[in-house]
Formats: C-alpha cells, structure tokens, sequence
C-alpha cells in the first residue's frame, strides 16, 4: 500500500459512503482538498496517521528491520552510521555451529559501537526502525509502506481506524468511540513478536 493509498482509506466514508469522486488521482491533484467538504480533512489526516503510526511504534506492533555487518576480528568498533533509520537496537548476535550467539554492545558515539574483538561470523542486526513524520508532499510517492517502513496492509487498516476515529470526534462522537476502541483493541492483539537471539546469562572466557 502507498501513501496515497491510506490517505484515501482514511478519508472514505468520513463524509459521503457513495462519494466517487474520491479517488487516487483526485487526491494527488488536489480536488479532494479543494472540495470544502473535505478541505479539513485532508489538512489533518496527515496527523492522525503520524498518531497512530507512534502508538503502533510505542507498543512495539511494527516488525524489527535486519541487517548485516561485515566481521573484522582485528577491530573491536563497528562503524553503523551508513544505517540511517535505527529507533533502537533490539539484538546483534552471529551464527556460530548453526546456533544463534549473542553479542553484547555498547554505543560510545551515535553510529559506532563497541562489539568488541575477535568477530568472524557474519553480524546480524536488528533494530526497530525509525518512521518520519508523513506530509501532504508524501502523497506523490509510490514508495509501498511495508517495503520501506514494515506498514503491512493489516497494520495500515489499523491506522486507518484511529485517524477516522479523530475525524468522527465533531461529526459523529459514538463512531469515534466505536472507531478508536477498535483501534485499541487491535493493537492489543496484534502478534508480531519476533524471536531474536537474547541474553540469558553470564559466561566466563577465562578461569583461574
């Protein structure tokens, strides 16, 4: 799904059920906006979506992204800078004789962190990935949101379900309580939980 896409899922029925003129390319040439009708709407569904998009990020509903790190058993610091939309560092670990062996880390300056020496396995990473704030210049995008962002379609019919929720708050007050505890009903039944390698104890290298 685009952009485009959930704006127009948002906005549908907020108003007309058998309104046809909303559409895609209606929105992108901007008729919607220019329709008194929906003038208000289209200013804020924008932030009615960054809303929930941060409930859904609080509530850890959006999946871990992955990457990989190239090993250097010569260097103890790992330059993660090139990785720009890290929120938070979830686990690093490598696979070693086919089971998973976690890694501890330390961030002494944005972008690099301490792994320590002696790595040479392939370094998994995974991270909660960063969201940016959507604007009306985002409606041109043809970017597909669980691509870039891991906003699948079921995540996005959730959004859609709060920002109508805040559309309905004047037009129709039951709907917008009926509509937001939806929302909040789903977020609390979502599961998504991914398994990621973890630390379950202390091991000793050395013994005297």
């Amino acid at each position: 799904m685009r952009y485009v896409d959930l704006v127009l899922n948002c906005i549908k029925e907020t108003l007309h059920n058998d309104d046809i003129t909303l559409t895609v390319d209606n929105i992108r040439e901007g008729k919607v906006a220019a329709n008194s009708d929906y003038a208000n709407l289209c200013f804020n569904v924008s932030l009615s979506i960054n809303k929930a998009i941060a409930r859904l990020i609080t509530a850890e509903k959006i999946p871990y992204k992955h990457a990989l790190l190239t090993p250097d058993a010569s260097s103890d610091i790992y330059d993660i800078s090139h990785i720009t939309d890290i929120r938070k560092i979830r686990s690093i670990y490598t696979i070693d004789n086919g089971r998973p062996n976690w890694i501890g880390w330390f961030e002494i300056m944005p972008g690099h962190l301490y792994l320590g020496y002696g790595l040479d396995s392939t370094i998994h990473f995974v991270y909660e990935r960063k969201i940016p704030d959507f604007t009306e210049a985002d409606i041109d995008s043809e970017d597909d949101l669980e691509e870039k962002y891991g906003l699948s379609n079921e995540l996005c019919n959730y959004i859609t379900y709060f920002a109508k929720s805040e559309m309905f708050e004047e037009i129709d007050p039951d709907r917008c309580k009926r509509y937001l505890n939806y929302f909040e009903q789903f977020v609390s039944e979502i599961n998504n939980k991914q398994q990621i390698p973890y630390q379950t104890g202390v091991k000793a290298r050395f013994k005297i």
